[in-house]
């Protein structure tokens, strides 16, 4: 089998194992478990050993109580509290620019933004979603081992061509990362209003500031409001696929086939015309946006009413996100063009 369809096939069962996992052990916030292990698998790689996992669900559980920590200063203390946020998000933001600290980088900026938020609202609740996470981890790596003895990596080719399509084109890492800072902040502000019910809009926020960068406002535009709209899209025909049958094999195969299709723009080359991280953040979107209303059909809510808010507050965040990046990326030019003609 050409590597390129093994790869498609290994994320693809890899976050369908998961779904099925999480949702089947039925533990809180399930749809964390296929979001991670789409983030853990992404890069071409073989899963990690159980030692080593062993030793990330602890790391993970210090990472993510530093959110806990964080919470009562920004209850008490919000100018500190938020001072430290900020710092903390370009830390984060500076890691996942790339490498393997990437994924880190993911879940250290999910526990100072989602922990501390909860943590203001109700700890006992933050605690909750910090064993929630670590289970999520612990589902995602497990698919992994499920899956990759089946489809394993004997290729590493697609590394220097993830590498290049991640570049910032110029930007320098403090940009990239204070571009991000500047994406979530708001997102931040607006979780800590209503942390249970803003939660997916804090996420969205996530994976859009931890995007590259991208020079062209048109391009720009094109990769956070497509790849938006394009994941609420999906996520749309998903809920009314299930809605005709809602059983957890039926989701389970209506997840496995879109994740084949979105996971094959991946690793293709020369599939489509949109880069990498289009398909990435719309495959995102689609998942954060499909779980919460899952679970407010279960809950005997209106999944309707709450889908077309959330998915409104996501498009907002990328037009902000869009905004954010064009301005930082132009004064940034500008201060190259000063610095050249001083020269």
């Amino acid at each position: 089998m050409p590597i390129e369809a093994r790869r498609t096939f290994r994320l693809a069962l890899t976050v369908t194992i998961a779904l099925v996992l999480a949702y089947g052990s039925g533990i809180s916030v399930p749809y964390l478990a296929p979001l991670l292990a789409l983030i853990l698998t992404l890069k071409p790689a073989p899963p990690m050993p159980l030692g080593k996992l062993l030793g990330l669900a602890v790391a993970l559980a210090v990472i993510l109580g530093v959110g806990l920590l964080i919470a009562p200063l920004v209850e008490q203390y919000a100018p500190v509290g938020l001072s430290l946020v900020a710092f903390g998000l370009f830390v984060s933001n500076r890691m996942s620019l790339g490498g393997d600290k990437a994924a880190v980088g993911t879940l250290l900026a999910m526990s100072l933004t989602l922990i501390s938020a909860l943590g203001v609202f109700s700890l006992a609740l933050a605690q909750t979603l910090v064993t929630m996470l670590v289970a999520a981890v612990v589902i995602a790596v497990i698919s992994q081992w499920i899956v990759y003895p089946f489809f394993p990596e004997t290729d590493v080719g697609l590394d220097a061509a993830s590498s290049a399509e991640h570049s910032d084109g110029g930007v320098s890492e403090n940009t990239s990362a204070l571009r991000a800072v500047v994406v979530i902040l708001p997102a931040y502000l607006f979780l800590l209003i209503n942390p249970t019910g803003h939660t997916p809009v804090m996420m969205k926020s996530i994976v859009l500031a931890q995007s590259p960068s991208v020079i062209e406002a048109r391009q720009a535009a094109v990769e956070l409001l497509g790849a938006t709209v394009l994941g609420g899209f999906l996520a749309a025909l998903l809920w009314f696929g299930l809605k005709l049958s809602p059983r957890l094999d039926i989701f389970a195969l209506l997840i496995l086939c879109v994740m084949i299709g979105l996971s094959r723009k991946l690793y293709v080359a020369n599939a489509t015309r949109f880069t990498q991280q289009f398909w990435i953040d719309a495959s995102v979107t689609m998942l954060i946006l499909l779980g919460p209303a899952v679970a407010d059909s279960a809950a005997g809510k209106d999944p309707y009413q709450a889908f077309l808010f959330r998915f409104g507050m996501f498009f907002l965040v990328a037009v902000y996100a869009w905004g954010s990046m064009v301005l930082l990326n132009r004064l940034g030019w500008l201060s190259r063009r000063k610095q050249e003609v001083a020269i």
